[in-house]
Order: structure tokens, then C-alpha cells, then sequence
């Protein structure tokens, strides 16, 4: 005897893609998404009514819609970009007067201040 799908249940591959497992779930939406472990990004779905179909292929019956296509996202990866050294100092003397007139309290101010000289002496 089967469970009715009325929530969702992730499971996890033993196949990998890219050196990671595949997470699947089947959701409360009747819908099948997968990804990659450990990735915000990049999953696809579909129907399971509509992969059912296109299994079969018994596409052609009338009582059936046409099959939607498969979803697929992925945000593309942001690579770091270290600042040119004389930007950074400027930026961060101006951050630093700032800091001096903002009118903080003096613990605040002290602790920001030292972190901001702390930046000044890494791009020195």
C-alpha cells in the first residue's frame, strides 16, 4: 500500500553529478525537482504526471495535456574580484572620517575605527 504525496520528501542520490549527489524531491505539488547537494541553484522540475507521459509515451490521449517542458535555473557563480589598492584606501579614509563626525557612541566608534585601520594597514 502506497502513502499519498500530500508533503514534500527529499531524498538523496547515490548517483553523483560534478562530484555531487543529486537531491531529489518529490513535492506536495505533484511536481519532481532535482539539484545538486549543497547548491542553492540549478535545480529542474517537472510533472510527475508529465514525466509519467513522456515515459510511456502515451502523450496522445486526449484526457491527457500536452506535456509542459522541464524548468531548468542556475544562477551564475560570482568570482571575486580583489579592488585596486588606491581605490580601497580612499574608500576607506572617507569611511573613516565619516566614522569620526557620525556622533556614535565611543565604544562603537572606537571598535569601527579599528576595524576600518586594521583594512588601511592590509592594503599598505
Amino acid at each position: 500500500m502506497a502513502t499519498v504525496l500530500n508533503k514534500d520528501v527529499i531524498r538523496e542520490s547515490t548517483e553523483k553529478h560534478d562530484d555531487r549527489n543529486i537531491s531529489v524531491t518529490l513535492g506536495d505539488d505533484q511536481t519532481i525537482k532535482m539539484k545538486l547537494k549543497g547548491m542553492k541553484s540549478g535545480d529542474v522540475s517537472i510533472g510527475i504526471k508529465t514525466l509519467y507521459h513522456q515515459l510511456c509515451g502515451c502523450e496522445g490521449e486526449e484526457s491527457i495535456p500536452a506535456p509542459k517542458t522541464v524548468t531548468y535555473s542556475r544562477k551564475e557563480s560570482v568570482r571575486y574580484v580583489a579592488p585596486d589598492p588606491k581605490v580601497a584606501k580612499t574608500i576607506l579614509n572617507d569611511l573613516r572620517s565619516q566614522n569620526a563626525i557620525s556622533g556614535l557612541d565611543i565604544p562603537t566608534l572606537v571598535k569601527f575605527d579599528g576595524i576600518i585601520k586594521s583594512l588601511l594597514d592590509f592594503y599598505k
